[in-house]
């Protein structure tokens, strides 16, 4: 088995559970390709075995079977851009926070890896959102959400949005998140957007503090052709497609559909949605006391 491994550098402080990471993947893997600042920043402080080499990460590795993330849900949002349109597939070790994404820690690791050798799992496709016109750069898609902002705190921003050409809503807010379903558990959910299941073909439209207190959030079908406009007082805004940010002035409109491909996720038996709500969202413990 071979695997890419990317993730950001690492607080000292986790490198004795990165040790038993290392070592774990070193067993298991015929080969390791590690993203090279990540390499450069722990080879001075740990042994790596001999099956692990750099790698720039500007792609994914000819030859790998899978692309494995170390961090938390930002690092895998980040190791999209690396894999890109590839469909190879991903999976998360967890040793952020919450990690809806990533959500292998280390005490089930090695369990899991074995159950990737063995192929015990299956692979669920997540949808991506596109965003038109191009920005500076090519990666103009996101797994979680699409997120337009006021750039600074004078007043709220005007939010015209068209769904298939149609006049939706003028959104005085503070801004406004289009979420996959996967991006429904994200910034979406601390907004008050609802809790999509990952193979529903919809996308979610949460306001960010709206001044109408009668503006919902409004679940579309995925096929939506989704137009925006921008009215500000500074003239400018600020456009998200996950962890990437932007500042845009406000004369350029956007167009957000689904993307035309989509991110394939390891999923293991054990690991299903409902689990991971339960888990993470600690559903079904009475704290009360």
């Amino acid at each position: 088995m071979i695997i890419s491994l990317y993730a950001k550098p690492l607080l000292k402080s986790s490198y004795p559970v990165l040790r038993q990471i290392m070592n774990i993947l070193a067993t298991h893997c015929t080969r390791i390709y590690v993203y090279k600042p990540f390499y450069e920043s722990i080879r001075q402080e740990m042994a790596l075995p001999s099956n692990f080499s750099s790698t720039s990460g500007k792609e994914v590795e000819k030859g790998s079977d899978y692309v494995f993330t170390l961090g938390g849900d930002g690092t895998f949002l980040d190791a999209i851009a690396v894999v890109k349109d590839s469909g190879i597939p991903m999976f998360g070790i967890n040793v952020g926070r919450l990690g809806f994404l990533s959500n292998v820690n280390i005490q089930s690791l090695e369990q899991a890896i074995v159950d990737i050798k063995n192929k015990n799992y299956v692979i669920e496709k997540r949808m991506l959102l596109q965003v038109e016109p191009k920005l500076e750069d090519s990666n103009n898609w996101a797994l979680n959400d699409v997120c337009i902002q006021r750039c600074n705190s004078l007043g709220l921003i005007s939010i015209y949005v068209y769904i298939n050409d149609e006049f939706l809503n003028t959104y005085w807010c503070d801004g406004l998140i289009i979420a996959t379903p996967t991006g429904s558990t994200a910034y979406s959910l601390g907004c008050g957007g609802p809790i999509l299941m990952p193979n529903a073909d919809v996308i979610v439209l949460t306001p960010i503090a709206s001044h109408m207190l009668t503006v919902r959030p409004l679940v579309v079908p995925a096929s939506s052709i989704i137009k925006i406009k921008v009215d500000s007082r500074s003239e400018k805004y600020a456009l998200t497609c996950d962890s990437k940010a932007y500042e845009l002035n406000q004369s350029v409109d956007l167009t957000v559909f689904k993307g035309d491909f989509c991110m394939n996720l390891i999923r293991l038996p054990q690991h299903t949605f409902y689990k991971t709500l339960r888990e993470k969202l600690m559903w079904g413990l009475d704290k009360r006391n």
